[in-house]
């Protein structure tokens, strides 16, 4: 997510990365860049495997993480503005819940 929002960029911006806690055993990590954002068009296709929008993309990228995050239990959301960038959110459960 750190490099897409570093590649949304290419003149120059703001990345901000932080977490916070949900509550409830849960936890947030988020990534928000001022790039690009994704046309709305493509937000629905961006964790399929190999939708890419880049010249030299793969397209597995964001779908890795989609199901690596699920595979913890977890949930990925995306928030974008064309033309003023996005944020990516990473909601996971911090450990069993009779631990917290």
């Amino acid at each position: 997510m750190i490099l897409n929002a570093v590649q949304a960029m290419p003149d120059g911006g703001t990345l901000v990365v932080g977490s916070r806690s949900c509550g409830h055993g849960l936890v947030s990590i988020y990534v928000t860049d001022t790039g690009e954002g994704i046309p709305q068009e493509n937000i629905d296709k961006i964790f399929d495997p190999l939708f890419t929008t880049k010249p030299k993309g793969v397209g597995l990228g964001l779908a890795i993480t989609k199901r690596l995050v699920e595979a913890h239990e977890g949930k990925i959301e995306v928030q974008s503005e064309e033309k003023a960038g996005c944020t990516f959110t990473v909601t996971i459960p911090i450990g069993p819940e009779e631990a917290i």
